[in-house]
């Protein structure tokens, strides 16, 4: 969806995601530099139901993963810590792949990691 950012994650009583709280956004006028930014508006905010996130926005990880999930081990560059013969994180049935374990990297890598953990947890 363009222009619409993400905003809150919400998980059921037993701590699996369901919903996702997005916020529409519109374009600036463009600043000195002729960038349009996006701007938040205000009371466009939705729900879609989900339960699979996965968050690929940028070449750094994101310090909300770290601040809002109790429990899961990260280190101290942020990366996430997993089990490298399974991608499990310290998160009972919670795995992560890709830049987020690794570092920057190629989305290739990324899909790599992805594509190497399902093909692992369906021959299970």
């Amino acid at each position: 969806m363009l222009l619409t950012n993400p905003i809150r994650f919400i998980g059921n009583d037993r701590g699996f995601l369901e919903k996702v709280e997005c916020i529409k956004q519109r374009l600036s006028e463009p600043d000195e530099s002729g960038r349009r930014r996006p701007v938040p508006i205000e009371g466009s905010n939705f729900i879609i139901e989900i339960d699979t996130a996965v968050i690929a926005i940028a070449s750094h990880q994101n310090p909300i993963i770290q601040q809002t999930t109790q429990g899961l081990e990260t280190t101290r560059h942020g990366t996430i810590v997993v089990n490298e013969e399974t991608m499990q994180t310290t998160l009972p049935g919670v795995y992560a792949g890709g830049d987020v374990v690794s570092g920057a990297a190629t989305v290739i890598s990324a899909m790599g990691a992805g594509r190497w953990q399902r093909r692992l947890y369906t021959t299970i």
